[in-house]
């Protein structure tokens, strides 16, 4: 798998993430069955994921992810992103998270990542992993 794919598997599948008018269930288009994330130490499955992303979506008026860096090298990964959540209130909240993720053929098998949060309330931090 050329190192590029793995970068646009990356780009798109944050893409749809952060599209709240997109189907859901779009995001196993990118990940592996069996796919694991660990968030600030706390471990989702793909269906955890979907939640997570329903609670986002249903939370959140708007979320933009923004990638500072991103590496590949050979099955793996690395992004240094921020990701920008706006409430329906209005309020903004700033989270740095550096990610690094395995691949498995074309999609994504593992992430794993810590959060940091920049701006916004320290419940912030929790946005990482809200079922």
């Amino acid at each position: 798998m050329s190192l590029e794919k793995h970068e646009r598997t990356i780009r798109q599948m944050f893409a749809t993430f952060t599209d709240f008018t997109s189907d859901i269930s779009e995001l196993s288009n990118f990940m592996t069955t069996d796919y694991r994330q660990f968030v600030d130490g706390q471990e989702m499955t793909l269906d955890d994921l979907c939640t997570h992303t329903m609670a986002l979506r249903s939370g959140l008026r708007k979320l933009d992810i923004s990638i500072q860096h991103l590496i590949c090298a050979g099955d793996s990964a690395a992004t240094v992103h921020f990701a920008r959540a706006t409430r329906h209130s209005g309020e903004h909240s700033l989270i740095k998270v550096i990610a690094f993720y395995r691949f498995r053929g074309a999609r994504i098998c593992l992430v794993d990542e810590l959060t940091h949060v920049i701006e916004g309330h320290h419940e912030d931090k929790a946005l990482g992993s809200l079922q």
